[in-house]
């Protein structure tokens, strides 16, 4: 027993109002929407089962652990949640929130990322905070490389959960300044983490301008050209041997076909024109030729529509 009662009634969980808890500390916690729904299931399900964790800071409760749980009450219209108040420093309290999640697992690596650089930031070494925590250095390490190598504004997407921290990561390989350039690509043609690695490989490779903007402009069609199995597995298997040939060419085509157009927009120099007239001639024939084998095929299938559309029976009325 403790020798101060009135310690131990100060410690008790206590009913507190939401709008009494402070969620300064969770700057360093990322809430997804499914997570999100999971608590309220819970909550509305089973009720509060544990008390979530605060820190009195000049006479304000802090929350250190149960941020779900504080928003998820929230949405749902609850007035107040059990809590239990520690007695923990500025230091104690990040280290309490790395801890008291370990064993559920509910924090992503971009969460102890931010937790660790808050720490980082009270002066410990990385050496230092591997044995506060408990971890590896490599492993303190790694997290903190994330967020100084993600610019800011990623850091705040994943956060906010407008981006995976999978993605992020394939992306922090990359200046800063072209992080964001590429995560607008990204979420716009909406590709995956796997896609997402593919293409910024592509894009360290290349050194050429033209073929980067091409990448960044057509990114479907890169990753196309440059997984062609994927391509050739991804093929309508009502495809003839041909119809597959020309399905496989088309992507291919289209590709070379915009870095020859960004090529020469602006207009090349006068002496590169004149040494690839003849190329330029050749080529144009064949694309006259081209258009005119697309235009014939076009017209086929659109008559051969346009007759099966005929064949329907008509409406009675």
């Amino acid at each position: 027993m403790s020798e101060d009662p009135k310690l131990d009634e100060r410690r008790a969980p206590r009913m507190v109002p939401l709008a009494q808890l402070g969620t300064e500390l969770g700057r360093a916690r990322c809430p997804k929407p499914a997570q999100l729904a999971r608590m309220r299931h819970s909550l509305a399900t089973h009720g509060q089962l544990t008390p979530v964790i605060a820190v009195e800071r000049e006479g304000k409760l802090e929350l250190v652990d149960g941020f779900r749980r504080r928003w998820a009450a929230a949405q749902m219209g609850w007035g107040e949640l059990l809590v239990a108040v520690r007695q923990l420093d500025a230091r104690g309290q990040w280290v309490a929130m790395l801890t008291l999640n370990w064993t559920s697992g509910a924090l992503s690596v971009l969460e102890e990322a931010l937790i660790l650089r808050e720490l980082c930031h009270s002066g410990l070494t990385q050496v230092e905070l591997a044995q506060l925590v408990s971890r590896h250095k490599s492993w303190v390490s790694r997290r903190l490389g994330m967020v100084e190598r993600l610019h800011s504004d990623l850091v705040e997407w994943v956060r906010t959960g407008l981006m995976s921290a999978g993605t992020a990561r394939r992306l922090m390989v990359l200046p800063a300044g072209n992080q964001l350039e590429m995560a607008a690509v990204v979420t716009q043609a909406a590709l995956s983490t796997e896609e997402t690695e593919l293409l910024v490989s592509l894009w360290q490779k290349a050194s050429d301008p033209t073929l980067r903007r091409f990448l960044l402009k057509e990114p479907r069609t890169a990753l196309q050209n440059a997984r062609p199995e994927k391509s050739q597995a991804s093929l309508d298997p009502g495809l003839s041997p041909r119809g597959k040939t020309v399905a496989r060419a088309l992507p291919l085509l289209g590709g070379v076909a915009l870095r020859v157009i960004e090529a020469l927009h602006p207009s090349l120099e006068l002496l590169d024109l004149k040494l690839l007239s003849a190329e330029m001639k050749r080529t144009q024939s064949l694309l006259a030729e081209l258009e005119k084998a697309l235009g014939s095929a076009s017209r086929c299938a659109r008559s051969d529509d346009s007759g099966a559309r005929s064949a329907m029976p008509t409406s009675d009325g």
